[in-house]
């Protein structure tokens, strides 16, 4: 990942509606947009979810009157389509990255696909079975942290350290809780934590952006934001708040049929996502305040200098009331005031001259 710059993620997710050739049209698509990375959802239905679960509110959304199972079904790809997507995503240059549901996946996803980096979706922060298995596998782990809070967090991190660390499964939530912490090497380099609000749009006065500043705070380790919200002003916000990943879902069009299509940025709407971003990281810039290069062509046009502001007599002593300040390009800087305050002239100095110290004793 880029040290310099926020990474963009293009969350595909299931907006391939289970077709290969849309999947690498959007690989395509983000790539020209100028995504670094495009996202996919790697899992078997029947592993992820029982048959008597309800959809979403969100997934309801949609015309279709499936289970939820059901409609995972659908967006299943197999493991040999995705063999296809990353050589796909190769040959494209833009890095392939995967959501993971199961520990059974792992193996897969990490060895036979090569992936350095593997998303846990909000989900699975409280799984701590996936997690002890992804903290053993020794890659880069994205968490998303969508309807938690920080004491959920804090053991997630530590099922992550805990598997890192050791090859038993006897993680204990309130034992280990704060593990992490002993282990901070590895959460620095291997894992970044997620902002995200689990809502497909997520509300404006629910994104609580401000997080992303608690997680610096409190964690001290490299951050970013899931965007859920549709919304061009987001990236900006979330850009100024020193992040280093930001991913949103994308889609072809918000018109197809499927769970996260109409929450989804279009490729018209993500490109100009990436502009705003790029743009708000130059905006940003650099944390020394000094004189820019503009600023210097500019400085000795407007610097203001000191003058008389009436005339004075020899011998008598320079007040404030003697004293304006005024731009011009040449003569002592006003920041230089001290250096003539109170001081006996020795000469007449009319109104509007330049003050200069060989004319003050």
């Amino acid at each position: 990942m880029k040290n310099n710059k926020i990474y963009i993620i293009a969350e595909i997710g299931v907006n391939h509606n289970g077709r290969l050739n849309l999947a690498k049209e959007l690989i395509r698509e983000c790539k020209k947009s100028g995504a670094d990375a495009v996202k996919f959802q790697t899992y078997s239905s029947e592993k992820i979810c029982h048959s008597d679960t309800s959809k979403a509110l969100y997934q309801r959304k949609t015309k279709s009157k499936q289970s939820q199972l059901d409609m995972l079904r659908k967006y299943e790809l197999s493991h040999d389509d995705f063999v296809i997507l990353k050589n796909y995503s190769k040959i494209k240059n833009i890095d392939f990255i995967t959501t993971i549901a199961d520990s059974s996946d792992i193996s897969f996803i990490s060895k036979t696909l090569g992936v350095n980096t593997i998303k846990v979706g909000s989900s699975d922060l409280t799984n701590i079975q996936l997690l002890i298995h992804l903290g053993r596998c020794g890659k880069r782990i994205l968490l998303s942290t969508g309807m938690s809070n920080v004491n959920q967090i804090d053991i997630a991190l530590s099922a992550l350290a805990y598997g890192n660390k050791n090859q038993d499964f006897n993680f204990n939530p309130d034992k280990h809780n704060t593990y992490y912490k002993k282990y901070l090497d590895y959460i620095n380099n291997k894992i970044i934590l997620l902002h995200c609000t689990t809502e497909y749009p997520a509300p404006i006065d629910e994104l609580n952006l401000n997080v992303l500043d608690t997680f610096k705070k409190t964690y001290g380790m490299k951050i970013g934001y899931s965007d859920h919200s549709s919304d061009l002003l987001i990236p900006v916000i979330a850009a100024s708040k020193n992040i280093d990943v930001i991913e949103v879902h994308v889609t072809k069009s918000n018109l197809l049929q499927g769970p996260d299509h109409k929450s989804s940025l279009n490729i018209k709407n993500f490109s100009k996502y990436i502009k705003l971003i790029r743009k708000s990281e130059i905006a940003l810039g650099t944390y020394n305040k000094k004189l820019t290069k503009s600023e210097q062509k500019n400085y000795k046009h407007v610097t203001k200098r000191l003058f008389m502001r009436k005339d004075i007599l020899a011998d008598q002593i320079l007040k404030d009331d003697h004293i304006a300040c005024k731009r011009s390009n040449s003569g002592l800087l006003a920041s230089e005031y001290h250096k003539i305050i109170n001081k006996k002239v020795n000469k007449n100095i009319d109104k509007d001259s330049r003050i200069l110290l060989r004319d003050l004793k």
